[in-house]
């Protein structure tokens, strides 16, 4: 029985996609959902607004007491200078790209008008297949 489909543009062997989970966060499990059939995989999320608290955690404790002193004015780089943003996630996508033969698809969500695209361009760089984007916006849920 011919079970090929095509899901975000890719040809897939079957139309079996492991969903965004917990699963996905270790490489040994992403290596079994592939030899358990899974012919796609949808990673855990990257939530727009924890990179925001992020940075905006590190933007204060830069420059808390710069003010007080001359000097310090210019001590510390700016904040535009720091890569703030997801590491772990984007080396994960590496990661499991380099383990696996079938796609690996990234997951946002994002909360602001706009403000992840930035996220969804740093995903694609990876090297993901493919980006599920999920909006909110107020109490709706809006999946792309």
């Amino acid at each position: 029985m011919n079970l090929t489909t095509t899901y975000l543009g890719k040809k897939l062997e079957n139309p079996l996609v492991a969903s965004a989970s917990p699963l996905a966060r270790s490489l040994d499990n992403i290596r079994r959902l592939e030899d358990a059939g899974a012919s796609a995989i949808v990673l855990f999320s990257l939530f727009e607004e924890e990179i925001l608290h992020e940075t905006r955690e590190l933007d204060h404790y830069l420059t808390y007491g710069t003010e007080s002193y001359a000097e310090a004015l210019s001590y510390l780089p700016e904040p535009e200078e720091f890569y703030l943003g997801p590491d772990e996630y984007l080396e994960h996508i590496r990661r499991a790209k380099n383990a696996v033969s079938i796609p690996i698809i990234g997951s946002l969500n994002g909360v602001s008008p706009g403000g992840w695209i930035n996220y969804a361009r740093k995903i694609e760089a990876t090297g993901a297949d493919a980006i599920e984007l999920n909006l909110r916006y107020g109490d709706q849920l809006i999946e792309q």
